[in-house]
């Protein structure tokens, strides 16, 4: 993999910063840290971390939050490192059904937040629970692309197991704050495809 550094950036309104980093920085940077692991541990790629917050002004007409924006700050940070956007929007266009997008060293998603005020618990319940396993797969893509697999085996391969866990009821895998698998039904933090199905690629 010709970049080692994996880069999570949180991405919010300007006005709305400091409200998320009080509500929502400790899961997200507690997140990068698990897939940092996650990644070392099931496809052999020892990441170099980064994770920071972007607090950014919308604009006008032509420079509206989208992927070409992100895209430019990608480009700006270096085109060879593994940038990932947790961002606020959705892309207006994907071919990735995670309301997401993602190319080569680049991944974006909307990150979803609750539209209620929760306990902790249950604010983590909601992460692990609608965004992670979004996190996991479009982090699939980039690292099974990085170790040398064909568009068609990676991008497809991915597809098929997250169709299967949306609708052929085959489960996620579920990890506490200690990083250790255990079940559904107990205290989880993170929540990924079952990327094991795949061995053949990885």
């Amino acid at each position: 993999m010709a970049s080692q550094k994996l880069f999570f950036i949180y991405v919010s309104k300007y006005d709305e910063w400091k409200e998320r980093e009080a509500t929502d920085w400790d899961y997200v940077y507690s997140m990068a840290r698990f897939f940092h692991w996650w990644s070392k541990r099931l496809f052999n790629i020892d990441f170099n971390l980064q994770a920071d917050i972007l607090p950014v002004i919308p604009g006008k007409l032509f420079d509206r939050m989208s992927i070409a924006y992100l895209m430019r700050d990608h480009k700006e940070r270096g085109s060879k490192v593994y940038h990932f956007y947790l961002a606020y929007f959705k892309p207006f266009w994907t071919d990735c059904g995670t309301e997401g997008y993602c190319t080569d060293y680049f991944s974006m998603v909307e990150w979803k937040r609750p539209n209620k005020t929760l306990m902790d618990s249950a604010r983590t319940k909601y992460f692990a629970d609608i965004n992670c396993p979004k996190v996991s797969h479009l982090l699939s893509h980039e690292v099974l692309r990085a170790k040398g697999n064909k568009r068609k085996e990676y991008f497809d391969s991915v597809h098929k197991l997250w169709n299967r866990h949306l609708h052929d009821g085959l489960p996620y895998v579920y990890y506490n704050e200690r990083f250790a698998e255990v079940s559904k039904d107990s205290a989880y933090k993170f929540v990924t495809l079952d990327i094991k199905q795949l061995k053949s690629l990885i």
